[in-house]
């Protein structure tokens, strides 16, 4: 069950103000992925560090960072989540989403 989209206290992020309202990460999650998606996420991190100036680096982007980010953009995007048999149609799904 999905918490009411006009719920600001549920899971699903529904505006920026969601997102900065949110608690300091607390919940540690190992999540394993492939190399190619971890050199991504090295490759993700270096460019943003590498490509701010003195007064925009006030908070390390850690890969960590970037899945965290990633998560709060993707809970803000609605998708059909019937019948997903396998990561494959998840994927499928999200991008269908993000091309309309």
């Amino acid at each position: 069950m999905f918490p009411d989209e006009n719920d600001s206290s549920g899971l699903i992020i529904n505006s920026i103000e969601d997102i900065n309202e949110r608690e300091k990460p607390s919940v540690r999650l190992t999540v394993p992925v492939r190399p190619s998606q971890e050199e991504i996420l090295t490759r993700i991190s270096r460019t943003i560090s590498q490509s701010r100036d003195k007064e925009h680096r006030n908070q390390r982007i850690t890969k960590a960072t970037i899945i965290r980010a990633y998560i709060d953009a993707l809970a803000s995007i609605p998708f059909d989540m019937e019948n997903i048999s396998d990561e494959r149609t998840l994927l499928d799904r999200i991008q269908e989403s993000l091309q309309d």
